[in-house]
């Protein structure tokens, strides 16, 4: 399999710092080192103002690259992606907490963070918050991580109606991400993968703008990751969102 993507992040037209991250990354030989048999994707959104939601998505796109650095070489066995992306979460969580402890201007920062380390044949997600990461096949599309945020909540325990949640204030609260406590639950997923399937991580600048419907009519067979990307972005942006717009487009394919 060939795997290919490509990763943006847009300021939008509201907001005055960008505090998204995202990272694209290639174990397999693109990189320094020696080689490993995956690549490694993931989308940050920031918490807590421009100075502390900045510092917090970054430190976690940066841990997380960092962990993955350390991990042995192809030839080694024993590669353990899961427990890779859960400690990286885990190690993330209590340096966010820290330094949003012993900063007054970081106070209260946190981060949404949605990754995937990709293989020719599997993806290995986890995630943390309300960022996503869809799987797209021939003409569905699903959502594989779950929202941790307040309108999810209402809906899985069918506390509210839909039109209840719609009218909340607290609909966008998010109830779980990387900095809130000194530990913090990930969610891991396994996802096979076939010829032709896509990838979409993206921040809620973007899904929160888009319904799945509109998202998925922007994948078109043939077309490149980024172009797909930039146009999604480019959607989400007409649409009207209020935030950053942050998207890495991931396409499998037969080499």
């Amino acid at each position: 399999m060939l795997i290919e993507f490509f990763g943006h992040s847009d300021i939008g037209r509201k907001r005055e710092f960008n505090e998204d991250n995202f990272l694209c990354l290639d174990f397999s030989g693109g990189n320094p080192g020696p080689p490993r048999p995956f690549y490694l994707f993931a989308v940050a959104d920031g918490i807590g103002g421009h100075a502390g939601g900045e510092v917090a998505s970054a430190l976690a796109v940066q841990t997380l690259k960092e962990r993955f650095e350390q991990l042995p070489g192809a030839g080694e066995t024993g590669l353990d992606l899961e427990g890779a992306l859960e400690g990286a979460f885990h190690q993330a969580n209590r340096l966010i907490y820290r330094q949003g402890a012993e900063a007054e201007r970081l106070t209260g920062m946190g981060t949404t963070l949605v990754a995937a380390a990709v293989t020719a044949n599997m993806a290995v997600v986890a995630n943390v918050g309300d960022s996503r990461l869809y799987l797209i096949r021939g003409d569905s599309l699903s959502q594989i991580s779950q929202d941790h945020n307040w309108a999810a909540e209402q809906v899985r325990r069918k506390l509210l109606s839909e039109k209840e949640i719609i009218r909340s204030p607290f609909r966008n609260l998010v109830t779980r991400s990387l900095g809130y406590g000194p530990e913090i639950e990930v969610d891991s997923y396994q996802v096979p993968l076939l010829d032709g399937d896509w990838l979409l991580l993206c921040t809620d600048g973007l899904c929160g703008y888009l319904p799945g419907r509109a998202i998925l009519r922007n994948f078109k067979k043939g077309e490149s990751p980024e172009n797909v990307c930039r146009r999604l972005i480019r959607a989400a942006d007409k649409k009207g969102s209020l935030d950053n717009i942050t998207a890495v487009v991931v396409r499998v394919r037969e080499a």
